[in-house]
């Protein structure tokens, strides 16, 4: 499928509309011009005849009435007996010449001065007493009676030609005048305006179409110029696109290219980020598992190839576990928007990940308290990322919290919204490290636990997609720490 250039269907489309226009306004003109041609041709032949009874009978001064003319024909039967163009050119003279050329050699034949020298051979008229004598006729008029009707009539004599008619008696009705005129005059001479009228605007048609061209390629000028500096950037050039100098038409499309470039942008910076960040904290693990290696197979005795298997065997799981975390923020980051969005009870979700993570729990004989107030309204969220931000709430209270030690898990209404805490016995954060944990990869120096650093960032972006806010505080008594999420309305479905 051939698919046109926005400057060819602008000026397909303007020249249609531009030729239309000039069709409508040239057809409107002549049906006025028929009509006032039709009715002045009338005038003249009634006057006529007036004036050729006056002159026959001078005692005649009565006032006639002389009748409204009939409506003119329409355009087929005017330009019916027209000759066709380019056969009348060539009997003219043989010669090839441009249809502009043609027109304008029709029109100077077709003048209102060579009408007016055919004229003389187009009228004829006739005088007649009341016995029906013939008292004066013209030249070439015949010696019957022109017609019988008076006032306004028309006639076809015996080559086809159409004549209108006039008759009128006068007061004592002896004397009988009847003007006749030839149909074709006034054709001619409405096809006369007709190609007087028509020929300049078909011969400015070459004009208007370089116009047209002209202001259509000015006019999609800065596209070209859009065109050739988005051509030129390199593919890292990301930078938005100065809207200020396209026309108005075209910026909506320039803003929304630069969003897209800035979307772009973030998602580029967000791959090569994460490309840094697995790449420099994925080389800790794989270091100690080849140093973990190395002394399981130089290892002097079993006892001392068992803690090497060991040693091994932590240092894959905390690889495991940092690619996980690195993944989960790989597919977090990019998204704009939640994905998946479904209402859903958090107490459900909730009793899942406690579910999942209390044989963990047992094992470091921790008490693991799930509470959910009744009646708690749903939520509008991605079950799995909530799943994620729990969990990852849930581990590092288990993580962090010694032996013998209670974590709490507490869903409640809250004004304004849902409320999420969860509290834990643990040594807690302190206060000027509180908002650093949220950043990647940072942990607190004293720690002794494993982890990647990562778990407290990956919660502040989900909530952030959720349009939560997380915050850090202390415990019950001041020890431990406090973990709460809190839901507004508009993702509470209360």
């Amino acid at each position: 499928m051939i698919t046109l250039s926005l400057s060819k269907r602008l000026m397909i489309a303007l020249l249609i509309v531009t030729l239309g226009y000039w069709a409508v306004v040239a057809l409107l003109t002549i049906r006025d011009s028929a009509n006032d041609v039709y009715e002045i041709f009338d005038a003249h032949l009634a006057q006529t005849a007036l004036a050729l009874l006056h002159v026959s009978d001078p005692d005649d001064d009565d006032l006639h009435d002389v009748p409204n003319s009939d409506s003119a024909p329409t355009f087929k039967e005017i330009f019916k007996p027209w000759p066709d163009l380019p056969e009348r050119l060539d009997n003219a003279g043989g010669k090839n010449i441009s249809a502009a050329a043609a027109l304008g050699a029709v029109a100077g034949r077709e003048s209102i001065h060579s009408l007016q020298e055919e004229y003389k051979e187009k009228l004829r008229f006739q005088i007649w007493d009341g016995n029906g004598k013939l008292l004066l006729r013209s030249a070439n008029a015949p010696a019957e009676v022109l017609t019988k009707q008076d006032g306004f009539s028309e006639t076809r004599d015996e080559t086809g030609q159409v004549w209108r008619h006039y008759g009128v008696w006068d007061r004592h009705h002896h004397i009988h005048v009847l003007v006749a005129e030839d149909h074709d005059v006034r054709h001619r001479m409405v096809r006369s305006i007709a190609l007087h009228m028509t020929s300049p605007l078909l011969l400015g048609l070459p004009v208007l179409l370089f116009l047209l061209w002209f202001s259509i390629k000015g006019g999609l000028a800065p596209l070209g110029v859009l065109t050739r500096e988005i051509e030129s950037r390199r593919p890292e050039n990301l930078m938005p696109l100065d809207e200020t100098t396209v026309p108005g038409e075209v910026r909506p499309m320039i803003l929304a290219l630069n969003e897209l470039m800035q979307r772009m942008d973030h998602t580029l910076l967000s791959e090569r980020r994460f490309t840094a960040n697995a790449a420099h904290e994925l080389i800790t693990p794989l270091a100690a598992i080849q140093v973990q290696l190395h002394g399981a197979r130089s290892a002097g005795s079993e006892a001392e190839r068992l803690l090497a298997m060991n040693q091994l065997q932590r240092c894959v799981e905390r690889g495991i576990r940092l690619v996980g975390q690195l993944l989960t923020l790989a597919r977090l980051d990019p998204e704009d928007a939640l994905p998946d969005v479904q209402p859903m009870r958090l107490g459900e979700v909730a009793a899942e990940v406690c579910a999942e993570l209390a044989p963990i729990a047992l094992q470091r004989d921790q008490e693991l308290e799930l509470r959910v107030e009744p009646d708690l309204p749903p939520l509008s969220g991605n079950a799995d990322m909530l799943s994620i931000l729990l969990r990852n709430l849930v581990d590092n209270a288990i993580h962090y919290t010694p032996a013998g030690g209670h974590i709490d898990i507490a869903f409640r209404s809250y004004p304004g919204g849902l409320l999420m805490a969860v509290s834990d016995d643990g040594p807690g954060i302190p206060v000027e490290q509180r908002e650093r944990v949220f950043d990647r990869f940072y942990r607190i120096a004293s720690q002794d636990q494993p982890g990647t650093g990562l778990g407290l960032a990956i919660c502040r972006r989900i909530a952030e997609l959720h349009s939560a806010l997380i915050d850090l505080s202390d415990g019950p008594g001041g020890r431990g720490m406090v973990v709460t999420v809190f839901f507004p309305d508009d993702i509470a479905m209360v």
